[in-house]
């Protein structure tokens, strides 16, 4: 049940306010048009200017219209009429008045500021002639039922009252709709001398044709000299510009008219005030539909234009736009001898919240922070997104040295501020990498480049923003080295593996190997994975590298097997971008069947921060794997951020401790309580333990103490050669 809830005094008083205005407009205009306009004495106008203003006041205000016009027409004609005809003539207008505001409406779309053709029709072809037919109907039947009006003058009077009233509106209502638009007017002094230039020529050519060309008439002044001039108007100042134009154009028509025979009376012949009404409405019309027609093109190109240069999620200028307003503004930063520094912005914790909670989610949030940096930042500042969650700030300062640094601060603090959407809080983070016109760079695309090595130097310290310096692009050169080198040792098989035995603490056995890869560059040089595996994970790489380990370690699995030498299970470490990749099932798969591997001695290592990064994909991966037969190791444990619910749920088979609790077991309480503790829940959830990275006896002593079952490190042995792990299975190690 709908309840109705009463209008304010504000609302109440907004309503009176307008009705108020709306019928002194009115009365007003209804006056003059008596006073100069009358052709039929007591019945009709020629031009009603009132019937425009009651089709604005309603087409804008409403009910609030519709009332002001009710009395506006009832003030005006109880002082001419006896009181009857008044209020009759009073309800004819309002519901005029009505029509022309409420027909719209139920037309959708229609703009009220008459900026399409479309909207333009429907006004001024259906619900203007509609609803001034209404009005003149009543009002001269009114007239001739209370006998204000012959029989033989009623047909007459109607054509008249329902032309007049239609150019009432046509000549003031757009006036008055479009005024709210006055902010598509051109306002260069260009503009305003050709402007002015329309108007004496208005004026000019008038008295011309009046002076030269007499006997002339009105109708003839406006096909001949107003026409064009509102054509002009329409072609070059929009919908508002041509509605000035036809409203100045009829004031002069209208005072040529009165000037010259007293206004609209009965003298004139019936063919001339036809023909002034019909050219005047010729007039109006073309204006409208030519002045809408081009604002709706000019609306099209700008959307084009904003389709164009914006990002349609954000809003926000695109990375083209970007590109043209960072050279603009280091041309101009060169002329004004300034400093230009370019922010370039990557979120944080953004891709988890869009791979977990979905794209939907992940849009809201880049709106959101969209509007953060807009809102912090200053008018002439400049702010765009240039793909995925990666944003661009561009600063124009004078010469400073870091003078980002408080800007930088801000948009972190602005973007780290947690937000709500539906029923769950959010809470991303930004690093941001700056670069400095000319200090960094000289152009665009240097400045661009080296924003983004800084960025993500901010990123890998958590500092949360960087500058760049020349130590960063030596970096990304090495970097930039080192990916094209891993890319020809791929093509080239200058990879080789490695293997680190594990041994079972209880029996001394080897009872696995880890591969590990190593490149083998031509020189002869190896490259250890701490170079080439970062570089590897960032670009891609990491990925086929991964394929390829996992394929020559069950390649080599398999020779040590009908070698006859009872290799035992071998693990392959699975990187974060590996255990996100799509295909890895398929991959594994393949090899599995290609080479003919044994899944139950196939071993996946993979590290506690992947492991943990999405856990309902995690669980769906490991799930898969485990059902293959295939063993997972949870690596590196104790660095990342483990849920206990969610681990004692996730198919696994062992932890490894991380080399750093290792290491200090024997000095830090710390890391020893740690490493006990890792071992308790371990065996609490029955899977078995290995230790990475132990070195000494004393290392092992305290393992074997605490239960640990598994270890791995230089104690046993370095990584080494298929040939040299072959010869370590069979070998007793007595600790």
């Amino acid at each position: 049940m709908v309840r109705f809830s009463p209008p304010g005094p504000v609302a109440i008083g907004r309503f009176l306010l307008v009705a108020a205005l709306t019928a002194l407009a009115y009365a007003l205009t209804g006056w003059l048009s008596l006073k100069f306009l009358t052709y039929v004495p007591n019945a009709a106008t020629g031009v009603w200017l009132a019937a425009g203003v009651s089709a604005m006041a309603s087409l804008r205000f409403g009910w609030a219209g519709v009332t002001g016009v009710l009395l506006g027409a009832f003030v005006l004609n109880d002082s001419i009429l006896p009181q009857e005809n008044a209020i009759h003539l009073a309800l004819g207008a309002a519901a005029g008045a009505w029509i022309m505001g409420f027909l719209p409406r139920y037309m959708q779309p229609f703009s009220a500021t008459l900026d399409y053709v479309a909207s333009v029709a429907k006004f001024a072809l259906v619900a203007a002639p509609l609803g001034c037919a209404v009005s003149a109907a009543t009002a001269v039947w009114s007239l001739h039922f209370y006998g204000d009006l012959p029989a033989g003058m009623a047909l007459r009077s109607l054509w008249v009252a329902w032309l007049g009233n239609l150019l009432g509106v046509y000549l003031v209502a757009p006036l008055l709709l479009t005024a709210s638009r006055w902010d598509l007017l051109p306002t260069s002094r260009g503009a305003r001398v050709e402007a002015l230039v329309l108007v004496l020529s208005m004026l000019g050519l008038t008295l011309l044709m009046m002076e030269y060309a007499a006997p002339v008439r009105p109708a003839e002044i406006v096909l001949f000299v107003l026409l064009p001039t509102v054509l002009w108007a329409a072609l070059r100042f929009s919908v508002t510009g041509a509605s000035l134009a036809i409203f100045f154009g009829a004031l002069i028509v209208l005072t040529v008219s009165v000037a010259s025979n007293g206004g609209f009376n009965s003298t004139l012949l019936p063919g001339d005030v036809f023909a002034l009404q019909i050219s005047m409405m010729a007039m109006a019309l073309a204006g409208l539909f030519i002045s809408a027609a081009l604002t709706e093109h000019r609306y099209s190109e700008m959307q084009l234009n904003m389709l164009a240069n914006h990002d349609p999620l954000t809003g926000l200028p695109n990375r083209s736009y970007f590109q043209d307003f960072l050279a603009h503004a280091l041309a101009r930063a060169q002329r004004e001898k300034t400093q230009v520094s370019l922010l370039y912005i990557d979120l944080d914790r953004f891709k988890h919240i869009n791979d977990s909670q979905g794209h939907e989610v992940g849009d809201q949030v880049l709106r959101i922070v969209a509007s953060r940096l807009g809102e912090q930042l200053r008018a002439d500042d400049f702010v765009a997104r240039l793909g995925g969650d990666e944003f661009a700030v561009i600063l124009n300062h004078p010469p400073t040295s870091r003078a980002a640094s408080r800007v930088a601060r801000k948009l972190i603090q602005a973007v780290a501020e947690s937000f709500k959407l539906g029923q769950r809080r959010y809470a991303i983070g930004a690093s941001i990498g700056v670069s400095v016109y000319p200090d960094d760079g000289l152009d665009a695309n240097t400045l661009l480049r080296q924003a983004d090595l800084a960025m993500y130097q901010a990123k890998q310290r958590r500092s949360g923003f960087e500058y760049f310096s020349d130590e960063l692009n030596l970096a990304a050169q090495q970097q930039m080295t080192l990916e094209t080198g891993l890319r020809k040792a791929l093509e080239r098989d200058e990879l080789a593996l490695m293997y680190q035995p594990k041994v079972d603490l209880a029996s001394g056995r080897v009872v696995g190997l880890e591969a590990l890869v190593r490149w083998l560059t031509r020189s002869g040089n190896i490259i250890g994975p701490d170079q080439f595996i970062p570089v590897a994970e960032e670009t891609g790489l990491i990925v086929p590298l991964g394929r390829w380990v996992v394929r020559v370690a069950c390649v080599q699995w398999i020779e040590w097997r009908d070698a006859g030498l009872n290799p035992p299970p071998v693990a392959v470490n699975l990187s974060p971008r590996q255990f996100s990749d799509a295909r890895l099932i398929e991959d594994i798969d393949a090899i599995l069947k290609e080479t003919g591997m044994d899944a139950a001695y196939l071993q996946l290592e993979v590290t506690e921060s992947a492991a943990m990064e999405n856990p309902l994909r995690t669980f769906e991966m490991l799930d898969a794997l485990r059902q293959r037969g295939l063993h997972i190791y949870i690596d590196d444990f104790g660095t990342g951020h483990s849920n206990l619910g969610q681990l004692k749920r996730m198919p696994i088979d062992a932890l490894k401790i991380d080399k750093s609790f290792v290491n200090d077991v024997l000095t830090d309480s710390d890391d020893a309580e740690i490493a006990n503790a890792i071992i308790r829940l371990a065996h609490a959830l029955n899977l078995r333990v290995v230790a990475e990275g132990v070195e000494t006896l004393q290392q092992v002593a305290f393992l074997r103490d605490n239960g640990c079952d598994e270890v791995q490190g230089y104690i046993v042995s370095k990584p080494v050669t298929p040939g040299k792990a072959s010869e370590l299975f069979a070998q007793h190690f007595r600790f």
